[in-house]
């Protein structure tokens, strides 16, 4: 049996944390989780694969986005940095889900799966952990090879981005406020090739795509009315950019 492990700690700025030392920096693991299974895509689902960590918007729970086995499984962080497990939302066989998003309003979660090459929306109880599948939309137009990198939300809620690996595209999709359900909105060319990650600015007037086969970052414009998005022309040329973080 194959395990994966992922260590707790999010850091949470200008609070003192118990795996945040004095002096800033981040003290050794806490504690730590063990995951096992596989899923039905026997190329890319032959062991549990973590493959990122999200915590919700109230707090104190990390949802764990496992690819190899298409669970979404959380954990309860304690005051000491202990984890319990919370509960585990199984998604369709072979989905892979890669990276997700919390809704603002702590109601919704929204998943980029790589494997089935789709995005889907969840209903979140905060109180019991529980997860309800909402909606599912196809990433890309149908008939191209598609593979779904990274999703962000903008600030308010209302609009929901998903980078297209293949079709080369970043999908832009209304948010329901009240139901959780998406409405695709277009495919606005990601400014490159293979957008493996996405960041919205701080002021969200502007996305910024790392493509990785292109060794570009480009730089898109965000209307905040229509949530569309349009290419500035500038880009950062740096080597195989896989992930793009704005401090």
């Amino acid at each position: 049996m194959n395990h994966s492990k992922f260590r707790a700690g999010i850091p949470h700025p200008f609070k003192r944390l118990p795996w945040i030392g004095p002096n800033g920096a981040l003290t050794p693991a806490l504690d730590s989780a063990s995951q096992s299974g596989h899923g039905p895509n026997h190329q890319r689902q032959d062991r549990s694969h973590p493959h990122s960590v999200n915590e919700t918007i109230a707090g104190n729970v990390a949802i764990v986005a496992n690819l190899g086995t298409d669970h979404l499984v959380s954990y309860r962080i304690g005051a000491d940095g202990k984890l319990t497990l919370f509960s585990d939302f199984v998604l369709a066989g072979g989905s892979g889900p890669r990276h997700l998003a919390m809704h603002p309003s702590g109601r919704f979660v929204f998943v980029a799966n790589e494997l089935d090459a789709t995005v889907v929306s969840l209903a979140l109880d905060s109180q019991t952990g529980r997860l309800d599948l909402i909606d599912t939309k196809p990433g890309a137009p149908g008939g191209h090879q598609n593979f779904p990198g990274d999703v962000v939300l903008s600030p308010d809620g209302k609009f929901l981005y998903l980078s297209n690996r293949g079709h080369d595209s970043i999908a832009v999709f209304s948010v329901d406020k009240d139901s959780g359900k998406l409405g695709i909105l277009e495919h606005t060319p990601c400014g490159g090739s293979w957008p493996r990650n996405i960041a919205l600015t701080p002021s969200a007037e502007h996305l910024f795509v790392a493509n990785e086969k292109s060794n570009r970052v480009a730089i898109l414009t965000r209307d905040a009315a229509s949530g569309k998005l349009s290419d500035t022309g500038k880009s950062i040329r740096i080597g195989t950019p896989q992930c793009v973080r704005i401090v």
